[in-house]
């Protein structure tokens, strides 16, 4: 969308421009893959379908809040709608990193306490724990 905003080509020469937006709307849509990490990392039913219905509400409040970013007064080049959606790419950028990192951090952390635990404490851990989910020593976050 950087580019649509600063090219100045964007919507005069269209095949250009058609050939630029098939490009950009090529890409994979996140939002498959956020709903599968967001399932897996809920690990429990009864998460799950908390952590679901959640992502579903933010998904659609980002659909309301999106249909205001291309208007009317800004016709036709819609520079101010472009702009708007590549700062929202780019402050996406630093979140996925920082959500990476921090599932990746969490990860670490439990394996160092799982690591220094013996067979033993394992196996009696997994038997009497009262962890369930995400909660639990043994469960690993995808990210």
């Amino acid at each position: 969308f950087g580019v649509l905003r600063f090219w100045g080509g964007n919507y005069y020469e269209k095949w250009q421009t058609y050939a630029l937006l098939t490009v950009l709307l090529s890409v994979p849509y996140i939002h498959a893959m956020m709903v599968s990490a967001t399932s897996r990392n809920s690990k429990s039913i009864k998460t799950r379908t908390v952590s679901a219905s959640l992502y579903n509400m933010f998904v659609q409040a980002g659909s309301i809040i999106s249909s205001n970013v291309y208007r009317t007064n800004d016709k036709p080049l819609y520079h101010k709608g472009n702009s708007v959606l590549f700062a929202f790419a780019l402050l996406m950028i630093p979140t996925l990193l920082a959500t990476k990192y921090f599932y990746h951090y969490l990860n670490i952390k439990r394996e160092k306490i799982w690591n220094a635990m013996s067979d033993e404490e394992r196996d009696e851990y997994i038997a009497t724990t009262t962890d369930k989910g995400s909660n639990r020593l043994d469960f690993r976050y995808a990210h």
